[in-house]
């Protein structure tokens, strides 16, 4: 038969017991890379420390804090003196302090920089392989967890921007073992079968300690990254978070928040920027009328005037061939005193040899026309 149960208070204030009068935890000696730091109004200095596997909390209590204390910042490795405490109202236990010092150059950081110098030798942060983002892009990506901030940020910033966009979540895992892969094999999968209808990716995550960041630190989803056809924003952490990803993306945002900015264009904007171009349609199409009806009317003042010359040259030789006709008119001839002598046929007799004796012919004049014969 099971025994009285007891409180949560008991059994916390036992394990406080045990942790207060084992020996080994009385005096430890712990390495670590600091991942959280946060001096509290009550004076303490909490902070954890990480050995990119673990880590653990730990409490630098007022009258403990020195100038190494109060100079430390996340990513600075550390050695810590203290002893294993207990608040029992809480149910955790930390490391509580009694020296900090620093161990130089965290395991962390060292990884990072190692990684960064090779994959900048390899030309995986160059400018020139950085592809542009689309201007007005139809379908956004997201590569990101499903339970986090980060993609409820991303949709409400773009749901607020725009409404010509679609957006597919893709979820991932974002910390652990297993996230760096998880998010490499999601975006050579969206670059593989979906590339024809997604234009845009944002990946990323909210943020975190350092080694909750890892993920994206990693070597083999900086080379998924690159080889992807497909734009990339990396988003990852807060503004003062950079990652093997962001140096690799086409473009690097500060928070999800900023890259959902940075990916579409406002509605406000876009309206704005339309009727721009409305008004410089509208000055541009004035500009072409006018100067088309200039152009027209020139072209009719050219047709106007070649008209009038060729009138004025016509009327010019009907006026000439007019005087060479009535220069030319028999009438006028017969004015001057001058008769034409024709056969009875009425062809004009042009020479005195062709008039025949007893022959009628007909003499015309200036007044009328008289018969005669020849005697």
């Amino acid at each position: 038969m099971a025994g009285k149960p007891i409180t949560v208070s008991q059994l916390n204030e036992y394990i406080k017991n045990l942790l207060q009068t084992d020996p080994l935890l009385r005096y430890v000696r712990v390495e670590g890379d600091i991942t959280y730091y946060k001096p509290h109004n009550n004076g303490n200095i909490y902070l954890t420390i990480s050995d990119g596997k673990s880590k653990l909390q730990c409490v630098i209590f007022n009258n403990r804090i020195d100038d190494v204390a109060l100079s430390l910042t996340e990513g600075d490795a550390v050695i810590i003196e203290g002893s294993i405490g207990s608040l029992p109202s809480r149910g955790e236990y930390s490391l509580w302090v009694r020296t900090i010092e620093r161990a130089g150059e965290g395991e962390l950081a060292k990884e990072f920089e190692r990684l960064k110098n090779k994959l900048e030798k390899e030309g995986l942060f160059a400018k020139t392989h950085k592809k542009p983002l689309p201007r007005y892009p139809k379908h956004i990506g997201v590569v990101t967890s499903d339970s986090g901030a980060a993609f409820e940020d991303i949709k409400k910033i773009l749901c607020k921007r725009t409404n010509l966009t679609d957006m597919t979540l893709f979820p991932v895992l974002v910390q652990g073992r297993q996230a760096a892969g998880n998010i490499s094999e999601t975006i050579d999968y969206i670059n593989e079968h979906l590339k024809d209808s997604i234009d845009l990716l944002i990946v990323g995550r909210g943020g975190g300690a350092p080694e909750d960041l890892a993920a994206f630190n990693d070597e083999g989803l900086a080379r998924a990254i690159y080889r992807s056809e497909i734009p990339i924003i990396s988003a990852v952490g807060h503004e003062i978070d950079i990652s093997i990803s962001d140096l690799v993306a086409d473009v690097r945002a500060e928070t999800p928040t900023a890259a959902a900015q940075i990916a579409v264009r406002d509605r406000k904007d876009i309206l704005g920027e339309m009727n721009e171009y409305i008004k410089s349609l509208g000055t541009y199409l004035t500009g072409n009328l006018l100067q088309a009806e200039l152009s027209m009317q020139n072209q009719i003042n050219i047709i106007n005037n070649s008209m009038r010359e060729i009138i004025s040259s016509k009327e010019n030789e009907i006026s000439s061939s007019f005087l060479v006709l009535k220069e030319n008119d028999p009438r006028n001839v017969l004015d001057k005193g001058f008769a034409i002598v024709s056969g009875e046929s009425g062809k004009p007799i042009t020479s005195a040899k062709k008039l025949l004796k007893g022959k009628k012919y007909v003499i015309t004049l200036n007044d009328g026309k008289k018969d005669c014969r020849i005697e």
